[in-house]
């Protein structure tokens, strides 16, 4: 897989930024939440509470991160990040 020379990071700390984050990757794919859910199997409601920061399975929240096209890294709090190429 080919990647672009700037890949956009999202810094989630709570589930309503990680909503937002994976709202706006599923948008950079060009998604609709109706194709993300039924990729997923679940209701397009689902993907509404998921990007609005509402109760949602691990599950239905690590596969959409996945189907967006992201991985999620764990960082601890405070550090420094460095991305190499």
């Amino acid at each position: 897989m080919e990647h672009s020379s700037v890949t956009p990071f999202y810094r989630a700390v709570d589930a309503t930024s990680l909503g937002r984050s994976i709202s706006d990757a599923r948008k950079e794919a060009g998604m609709t939440q109706e194709e993300l859910a039924a990729s997923l199997g679940v209701t397009r409601g689902t993907i509404v509470r998921l990007e609005h920061g509402g109760a949602v399975s691990m599950v239905v929240a690590m596969g959409a991160i996945r189907l967006v096209g992201r991985d999620v890294a764990l960082v601890p709090r405070f550090s420094r990040l460095q991305v190499n190429p």
